[in-house]
């Protein structure tokens, strides 16, 4: 049985998503502005950052305690993005072919096939674009031996979140959704320095939740990670249409 949740407790989880997600941005504009130092900075926003992290899925947990929404039809609202898919699917391909040679921090130095984990990781980065739900089961896989693996976390919520494209049934849908955003929430708590998962759940939140000024401060999070410049401009493209959106909402 699912607990139910308080609305006035919801409501109060939300006030707090706003004001960290706020908190954030102020940090940002202050570190950029040379009022907060960098190890003060650094400090604050993983901070921030993992609050708002199990904030938000404190939130998620109370909203699947309350009445269902009338079924979304997912596909068709990614289709009437239009720009918005096709800068999704720009920074999908650009993220996921740089994967493949690097892990968080760090540059792979070359596959070592007695290791089972990394064989494993090779081949889920080699079938995530074509095949995302057997990728998300290897990557699965992966986390059943590391559970804070924090490229497979990510990519495990990622390409769940792909795997539902396509489908024609939206009520079984949000589960595999939920458990994707849940996936790249734990990433980040893992690794607040890592790009990628916040770059993820930025789309994830904004094309599948219409949640764009979380999406917005999620996409900024990619950017602070400091993804791989052939990323950030398809970033910054993102973030800009996101923005947008917002304006004109």
């Amino acid at each position: 049985m699912v607990r139910q949740i308080d609305p006035d407790r919801l409501a109060s989880l939300d006030d707090e998503r706003k004001f960290l997600l706020r908190s954030l941005t102020d940090l940002e504009r202050e570190h950029a502005a040379g009022d907060v130092d960098k190890a003060d900075y650094q400090t604050l926003k993983d901070g921030y950052t993992v609050r708002a992290a199990t904030t938000l899925r404190a939130i998620d947990e109370g909203r699947s305690a309350l009445p269902p929404r009338p079924p979304v039809d997912w596909w068709r609202r990614l289709i009437a993005g239009g720009a918005v898919v096709v800068s999704i699917g720009l920074v999908w391909w650009a993220l996921s072919a740089s994967s493949a040679q690097r892990l968080p921090g760090q540059q792979i130095s070359g596959l070592d096939p007695r290791n089972e984990l990394e064989v494993l990781m090779s081949q889920a980065r080699m079938i995530q674009a074509r095949d995302p739900a057997s990728a998300a089961a290897i990557y699965g896989t992966v986390l059943e031996q590391q559970p804070l693996n924090v490229e497979a976390l990510t990519y495990r919520g990622w390409t769940l979140a792909l795997s539902v494209i396509g489908e024609t049934d939206p009520a079984a849908n949000r589960p595999l959704l939920d458990e994707a955003s849940e996936s790249l929430l734990l990433a980040i708590e893992t690794d607040p320095t890592y790009a990628d998962p916040f770059c993820f759940l930025g789309i994830v939140r904004y094309r599948f939740y219409a949640e764009p000024e979380l999406a917005l401060t999620l996409l900024d999070g990619c950017l602070a990670g400091g993804p791989p410049a052939e990323v950030r401009g398809l970033v910054e493209s993102l973030r800009a249409t996101v923005a947008a959106a917002i304006d004109t909402s």
